[in-house]
């Protein structure tokens, strides 16, 4: 587990930090820049369609021939997704650079994140799962692309290299660096070499479709989950512009940083806690420290990201600072924190359904709250609208949170 984390934070870090210093260097056309990643990393979830999570928490290990037809399809299936997605998120990202007179060269940039982004959450998920030690040994490779993505970023600051090469040079190191070490463990497992034949063996349509079948609770979560969780970039440029949009830009690509953090920490997780479910004993241990670092994690990276305000806006030169807007968003990091630990442990118990149950009620909430805050408090009202949508789902989740571990020890007592 820890490697797993280490490695993780490597690549989102180094990422998350290349990020705001290509904004930085971009200087006015950073916003353009932070939108178009937003966009990306919504389209990701939605094409992602929970597959990666399916992995994590071991959903995919089946029997027989079954399992054949599962491993073997479900690369195609990640692999028609990214083709699709990749088309969709250059097309959105266009239409937004025509619309905001945005360098056109964004959606190529935007194209190749996603593809990137796409590749490496397949493959860690599967080094994560299936390879023991796996990802331990991308931790090496991924020191190594984000210290050749600083040179570069030094060498682009100063007009040696361009700029755009920046911007996707480290997402596909670290994709071909995690490529190649599962390439090298499953050279190592006879099974994945058995496995690997049958790959060869042609396209299955109908275990295709069972791949869709299989993945669809968590698949369809994401969706629902992702039309109000990562829809408030897109929302908040339709409505507002200048101070405040990049007010909104930047403090949410902060507050994405503790989010990445602990959701790591989180997803890790998962494959833990879905094998202690035979022992509620060991389970009920591992949910208390669980549930006391999600509140903990929450509550004091909502803080953290109020007290560096002052140092941020003099950083990026924002001006105009709202503190009611900087206020919400802060709020709703420390809410979206704890609600990431409470659905890790419910893909971790397989409930899916439960999940369906919450991200349905919260897209019926938010179809109604963000259209009104919008038309009210245009770039405040879309926040303080997410801020009480993300309360709702936490009370869900915690009603949901007492009522498996209540039923689980009744079941263990029985």
């Amino acid at each position: 587990m820890i490697s797993s984390t280490i490695s993780r934070l490597i690549f989102f870090g180094g990422r998350y930090l290349s990020l705001l210093f290509v904004a930085k260097i971009l200087g006015p056309d950073g916003t353009g820049f932070l939108l178009a990643i937003a966009i990306v990393e919504f389209f990701r979830i939605v094409f992602d369609y929970g597959l990666e999570n399916s992995v994590l928490a071991r959903s995919h290990q089946q029997k027989g021939g079954e399992a054949r037809k599962f491993l073997r399809n479900k690369g195609v299936f990640r692999l028609l997704a990214t083709l699709i997605g990749q088309v969709v998120t250059t097309g959105v990202v266009a239409l937004l650079c025509l619309k905001n007179d945005a360098p056109i060269a964004l959606p190529l940039i935007a194209s190749l994140q996603f593809t990137c982004l796409m590749g490496f959450g397949y493959f860690q998920a599967h080094l994560q799962t299936d390879h023991a030690g796996g990802m331990a040994t991308l931790i090496r490779p991924l020191v190594f692309a984000v210290l050749m993505q600083g040179v570069l970023l030094v060498f682009a600051y100063h007009e040696i290299v361009p700029i755009w090469l920046g911007t996707i040079f480290f997402e596909t190191m670290a994709l071909i660096a995690c490529a190649l070490v599962v390439r090298q463990f499953r050279r190592q497992s006879v099974s994945h070499v058995a496995t690997a034949r049958v790959f060869t063996s042609g396209f299955d349509l109908a275990a295709l479709r069972n791949v869709f079948i299989h993945i669809a609770p968590l698949g369809n979560v994401a969706l629902i989950g992702v039309a109000y969780t990562h829809f408030d970039a897109l929302a908040v440029s339709w409505v507002t512009g200048g101070a405040l949009l990049a007010q909104y830009l930047i403090y949410q690509r902060l507050a994405s940083a503790p989010l990445m953090f602990f959701s790591t920490v989180a997803s890790v997780n998962i494959a833990r806690l879905s094998e202690a479910r035979a022992s509620m004993e060991e389970l009920s241990r591992k949910l208390i420290r669980f549930r006391g670092l999600a509140y903990t994690a929450g509550a004091a990276s909502g803080a953290t990201l109020a007290v560096i305000s002052p140092w941020v806006s003099s950083f990026f030169q924002l001006k105009d600072i709202s503190p009611i807007l900087l206020g919400l968003q802060c709020l709703m990091l420390a809410i979206q924190i704890s609600n990431g630990f409470h659905a890790a442990f419910l893909i971790a118990l397989h409930e899916s359904v439960q999940l369906w149950g919450v991200a349905r009620n919260n897209s019926l909430l938010a179809a109604v709250l963000i259209p009104l805050g919008a038309w009210r408090l245009e770039a405040v009202g879309i926040a303080l609208a997410l801020c009480m949508v993300n309360l709702f789902c936490a009370a869900q989740y915690f009603r949901l949170f007492h009522k498996s571990v209540f039923f689980g020890r009744r079941h263990a007592e029985q």
